[in-house]
């Protein structure tokens, strides 16, 4: 339903900046953390198969998406029975915000589906097969090399993993040993390219996650994670979320394997001690194991024979609620849902014309009119311009004057008025 949206910013930035360009230049350019290297390399596969339209674009994204509906049940029964998993996948399956990133080429689902893997390899590396161990360091090593915030799933599954040798007092610490080592050598392996072409700097010095001073990241944190858990929610109202959150507090109270209250504890450790205020997508990952706590407080409430009836109805009730109420077209992140009707407004504005814009309107602006194959000049106005076109997105607070003032010295309001560009 959601696959042909109107392309975002930070996806239609993926195309443009690294998907278009020579094959393999993904691979070696890493200018922003926009680029989630192997999704990248991905979305070049699939554009080279199936095209520049933004399904091909997503494709990727979307299939790792719903790989997360089999991968969270497999989890859940491994760790909790087949009621549990049952239950979890249906609330993957009707999660507001993971239909929105499975219909967002960005490589958040890969690192999510990746972290689903790992949960449930869990009962077979206990038994220290080799193979499992294998897969434990690959997948894990291209969860890193789609996104480096791979730290946090990453280190939950190895600490939850310690906590669980230790209690079933199985030998395999030091299997445990050689998977996180082989796990940093092939991450290193695949990031080797991007270090040699772009530097170190880009990589390991990620200017948009930088510690904060502490009275920032105190004033920032609780709007942060309050904004975080009404995305997670949304949709449920204000009664399925208070309910949810019980079934979540019975959850934890009888989950055993401490799995929720491992992974809240290793990513708060993180936050609290690298002070880093983190976009509320990268906590995408936990999402299944939130639902995952609650399936567990819904078995014991309900008993088995309910499960399947308790499946259907929460997948039929949440995900009709996220159709009907279009939560996924009404969030803000990155989206200029006007992108290709501007696009087409401006058709052959001819070469004496300029258009300037901001984001989240700039963009996706430039991916319409580069699939359109327009050669519109988007943000670079010139002297001898006898017009000048100004996108301005009123949906983010956006005013005439501030588009136009926002250029810096390339035009102002007065040059504009006074040369007549309108």
């Amino acid at each position: 339903m959601y696959l042909s949206q109107p392309m975002r910013v930070d996806e239609a930035a993926t195309y443009l900046f690294y998907v278009r360009k020579p094959p393999l230049y993904g691979l070696v350019s890493y200018t922003l953390p926009n680029n989630h290297v192997f999704h990248t390399l991905l979305v070049s596969v699939s554009t080279f198969l199936f095209g520049d339209h933004p399904w091909a674009i997503r494709l990727p994204a979307f299939l790792a998406g719903v790989a997360m509906i089999p991968l969270a049940f497999a989890a859940a029964r491994r760790i909790h029975g087949d009621a549990a998993g049952l239950i979890t996948a249906a609330f993957v399956a009707s999660s507001s915000v993971l239909i929105e990133y499975s219909t967002n080429a960005r490589g958040y689902t890969i690192v999510a589906a990746i972290f689903l893997g790992l949960l449930a390899l869990q009962p077979a590396l206990l038994r220290g097969e080799a193979r499992a161990w294998r897969w434990f360091a690959i997948l894990s090593a291209i969860g890193f090399f789609t996104i480096p915030t791979m730290l946090f799933p990453f280190g939950v599954v190895v600490a939850w993993l310690a906590v669980s040798i230790a209690r079933a007092r199985v030998k395999v610490w030091k299997q445990l040993a050689r998977g996180v080592g082989l796990t940093i050598a092939l991450a290193a392996v695949a990031y080797l390219p991007a270090i040699l072409w772009t530097g170190p700097h880009a990589v390991f010095a990620n200017r948009f996650v930088v510690s904060r001073p502490w009275s920032v990241w105190l004033t920032l944190i609780w709007p942060s994670i309050h904004q975080t858990w009404l995305g997670w929610n949304r949709d449920l109202g204000v009664a399925g979320m208070v309910l949810f959150g019980v079934f979540f507090a019975a959850g934890l109270a009888r989950d055993k394997t401490r799995l929720a209250i491992i992974a809240v504890a290793w990513c708060a450790l993180l936050v609290v001690v690298e002070r880093w205020i983190v976009f509320p997508r990268v906590w995408t990952f936990l999402i299944p194991v939130y639902w995952m706590t609650v399936s567990v407080g819904i078995v014991f409430a309900f008993r088995r024979r309910w499960v399947v009836p308790v499946a259907l109805a929460a997948c039929v009730a949440i995900g009709g609620s996220v159709v009907a109420s279009g939560s996924v077209l009404a969030s803000r992140d990155g989206y200029f849902p006007d992108a290709e009707r501007v696009a087409i407004a401006l058709d052959h504005v001819g070469p004496d014309a300029s258009v300037l814009a901001f984001n989240p309107a700039t963009v996706p602006l430039q991916y319409y009119v580069v699939l359109r194959h327009e050669a519109m000049r988007i943000n670079a106005p010139r002297a001898s311009d006898r017009r000048l076109f100004i996108v301005v997105d009123n949906a983010v607070g956006q005013t005439l004057p501030d588009v136009v003032r926002g250029y810096d010295g390339t035009c102002d309001l007065h040059c504009c008025r006074r040369s007549g560009l309108g």
